[in-house]
């Protein structure tokens, strides 16, 4: 990463490319399924309902992931302004 993308909004800290072979991936392809299941049970309502649902989760997973990433950044940004301007009461 470069500061020039930074600067410009080229740098996207949650864009990933996941390996096929991937824990995650396993676990996405196994909780589809397991909805795919779920919803051949459902009225219409109910899928509706579940749709909104999950909808709601991911936002959620969203705002918790963007929030711990921020507040990451805040943490190693002190850390670095400790290292580099710190002052210890036992040194000069």
């Amino acid at each position: 990463m470069k500061l020039q993308d930074l600067y410009y909004g080229n740098v996207i800290p949650c864009q990933h490319d996941v390996r096929q072979e991937s824990d995650y991936t396993k676990r996405s392809l196994e909780l589809l399924e397991m909805c795919n299941t779920l919803e051949k049970r459902l009225s219409a309502d109910d899928k509706k309902l579940l749709n909104e649902i999950t909808d709601m989760q991911g936002m959620l997973s969203e705002t918790m992931v963007a929030e711990s990433y921020i507040h990451g950044f805040r943490d190693c940004a002190e850390l670095i302004i400790d290292v580099l301007f710190g002052g210890s009461e036992n040194l000069k």
